[in-house]
């Protein structure tokens, strides 16, 4: 695979309570192995040569885990000195990747089995987007889709949201940065890419999932939330 592999995880878990204070929410133990770990593997069995990941809050814990090299994909890392969203995380990659085609963007705290990158990079359209039914997503977080394309990625009509895996033109990564709109000092690029939709400039495909595990939620609490997922990765390891 010839896409370029971006992980934004520089969030600070607030949802996490005290243990964000001092854990990266990526870094979040799954048996004897950090939450991170499960992904980038998948990530590296996709067909990823390298993965760039964005880092901030404890970006040492990140560092000193993952190193220069994982399961044989190179890991470069870029400094979110402040969180300022995902938009501006996905802008301080588009120096770097200006010559590149597709990149495929994780949020740290979701969790992407390999298939799901795959299914991704063959989706017809130049940029994609995974969906999920979440019941509990943000009303701004609804998608409205049309057949196999997404006509609004940001307040859309539901009953799909966001996954928090996005396939996207790496020409567009300066423009989903774009800090014109009304929405204070965070900077996220769902609304950006909402405008590039809207103006004709980006062509947006759909991926829907049957079901996500990401260590943000906050169903029925945070913490069950985060229980459940751990528990069920680990169930899943051991029925392999």
């Amino acid at each position: 695979m010839s896409a370029e592999f971006v992980c934004l995880a520089a969030g600070r878990g607030s949802r996490l309570g005290r243990l964000g204070t001092y854990l990266q929410k990526c870094m979040y133990p799954v048996g004897l192995r950090p939450f991170l770990e499960l992904t980038m593997a998948h990530a590296a069995a996709a067909g990823g040569s390298r993965v760039h990941l964005v880092v901030g809050h404890h970006a040492q814990q990140v560092r000193a885990y993952f190193g220069d090299e994982f399961h044989g994909m190179r890991v470069e890392y870029v400094l979110q000195s402040e969180p300022l969203g995902t938009g501006h995380a996905l802008g301080l990659l588009a120096p770097r990747l200006a010559g590149a085609g597709t990149v495929l963007v994780w949020q740290g705290d979701v969790y992407v089995p390999a298939d799901v990158f795959t299914t991704l990079a063959v989706q017809r359209s130049p940029n994609a987007v995974t969906l999920v039914a979440e019941p509990e997503a943000a009303p701004e977080l609804l998608a409205t889709v049309e057949g196999d394309v997404v006509r609004r990625v940001w307040g859309g009509a539901g009953p799909l949201s966001d996954g928090g895996v996005w396939k996207l033109e790496a020409r567009l990564l300066a423009e989903l940065a774009d800090r014109s709109g009304p929405r204070g000092a965070e900077v996220r690029a769902l609304p950006n890419l909402q405008r590039l939709i809207d103006a004709g400039a980006a062509e947006v495909g759909a991926v829907p999932l049957g079901a996500r595990l990401h260590l943000g939620g906050v169903h029925p609490t945070p913490e069950a939330n985060v229980a459940g997922v751990v528990r069920r990765l680990l169930d899943e390891e051991r029925g392999r």
